[in-house]
């Protein structure tokens, strides 16, 4: 039925390659085959970094009731109770961690979110920066190499050491970010174009046969939402328990991210391609007719329409109350988040088919002239212009100030992902493979995403 959730007993059916457990009670969760007839010795730690993290709050637990608390000393240790069966672990700005007790001695690792790059484009603002990771560009042999038989057109999702790519033979695929090991895998019925999103508690996967799908963060199918068949080829944006995601027949939908149930449904004028974003408390979403419209996140109410594109094939990224976004027409341009008002128009000569990528006071954006340029955020004005050589179709990401951007190769062509100095412009890592979105910062790992691979570079040794 067009525009309903459905029961998922069929998706349990895909395909499995792996289970594990991510903790929290949460689906994987297993009773230890034996318990500690000593004190649990509990050792908190930053889950990217490996550094202790002393004044965290450690909380044991038997089954369900809480029996004991402590505090870490400047080590990140404590001490529970020998019957403890689980631990949590609590830090203020940090995501809480969990674990089941089998030894006398548990780690528990907990994430600093800003740190994370839980959706396209980093967060919901798209900007394709997470200014926290620091992570320079890769040398030597990657920490993993992780392998697709089939083309991953967009990067992954990342979030407390769980990675998540989609590929076009709508394969699933979550990595431990540590290893590159398969945690688990499933299958969609169409095509994956997107990046999936990753929530406190499940993964949302978009796909091409029209379907908008949540699994537990242990790969267990949760529910499905389906558009009647047209496709969905952007990526969740999550905001405050609702998934917005855009489908070919010109609806966003607004989706419950707990049950699958739509809130509201918003008819733009055409496609909607790209992803949207959330800009100054609005949902800004663009479509295939030049129009960028800016809705109510929690009613789908438009507030304004610009009207002054061609065709929008990328999303939006935004920075404060301003929007970037690329125009198939050829052109880059700047609105204000609040009213939709132009403010400068940048021309590229050529289709510009990505999202772009901002990093402070510039925005990065290439195009199927071949160049890649660094624009003033408050003008539009060139800083500076890097020749790729061969068309540019994905999108830019910013990591640590490095741009990173690949080039869509024609046949015969050599495959190229450069990463440029972003006050300069200079080439500062060159790479014979990529095609699309080129990379994905997180944690202290810079992921490097090629046709079927994706590499993890770490600038710290595991």
């Amino acid at each position: 039925m067009r525009g309903a959730s459905r029961p998922t007993a069929a998706l349990a059916a895909g395909l499995a390659l792996a289970a594990a457990g991510c903790g929290g009670g949460g689906d994987g969760d297993t009773a230890p085959a034996s318990v500690p007839s000593v004190p649990v010795a509990v050792s908190v730690v930053d889950g990217d970094t490996g550094d202790p993290v002393p004044g965290a709050q450690v909380i044991g637990f038997r089954g369900r009731t809480e029996i004991a608390r402590g505090v870490a000393d400047a080590g990140g240790r404590a001490e529970l109770p020998y019957n403890t069966r689980y631990v949590e672990a609590q830090a203020p700005g940090l995501t809480p961690g969990r674990t089941m007790v089998s030894t006398e001695q548990v780690e528990v690792e907990v994430y600093d979110p800003r740190r994370q790059s839980p959706e396209y484009g980093g967060g919901p603002e798209r900007s394709r920066y997470v200014p926290a990771v620091r992570v320079g560009p890769p040398s030597g042999a990657p920490l993993w190499s992780f392998e697709s038989r089939t083309l991953i057109e967009f990067p992954p999702a990342v979030r407390d050491d769980l990675l998540v790519l989609g590929t076009n033979s709508g394969r699933v695929y979550a990595l431990d970010g540590d290893t590159g090991g398969l945690r688990w895998a499933r299958r969609q019925r169409g095509a994956i174009a997107s990046t999936p999103s990753i929530t406190e508690d499940r993964v949302l996967v978009s796909s091409m046969d029209g379907a908008l799908t949540a699994y537990g963060l242990a790969g267990t199918p949760l529910w499905q939402f389906e558009t009647g068949g047209s496709p969905i080829e952007s990526s969740p944006l999550v905001v405050d328990g609702l998934a917005y995601a855009g489908a070919w027949n010109g609806s966003l939908y607004a989706v419950d991210a707990a049950t699958g149930e739509v809130r509201w449904r918003f008819a733009a004028g055409a496609d909607i391609k790209g992803s949207a974003a959330l800009a100054a408390g609005l949902v800004v979403v663009a479509d295939y007719a030049g129009h960028v419209f800016g809705l109510d996140p929690a009613t789908g109410a438009q507030r304004w329409r610009y009207s002054g594109g061609q065709r929008f094939y990328g999303g939006p990224a935004v920075s404060g109350d301003r929007i970037v976004i690329g125009d198939v027409g050829g052109a880059v341009i700047a609105l204000d988040a609040r009213s939709g008002r132009e403010l400068w128009r940048h021309a590229t000569g050529a289709f510009v088919y990505s999202t772009p990528a901002i990093a402070g006071d510039t925005a990065f954006v290439g195009s199927y002239s071949g160049r890649f340029d660094a624009l003033d955020l408050a003008t539009g004005a060139v800083r500076w212009s890097f020749d790729a050589g061969e068309r540019i179709s994905g999108s830019a990401v910013v990591v640590d100030g490095v741009v990173y951007t690949a080039v869509l190769a024609r046949p015969g062509a050599p495959r190229q992902t450069y990463g440029l100095d972003t006050a300069t412009g200079a080439v500062r890592f060159r790479a014979d493979e990529g095609r699309y979105s080129p990379a994905v910062g997180a944690g202290v790992t810079l992921y490097l995403v090629g046709t079927r691979i994706v590499d993890a570079y770490r600038d710290r040794t595991p």
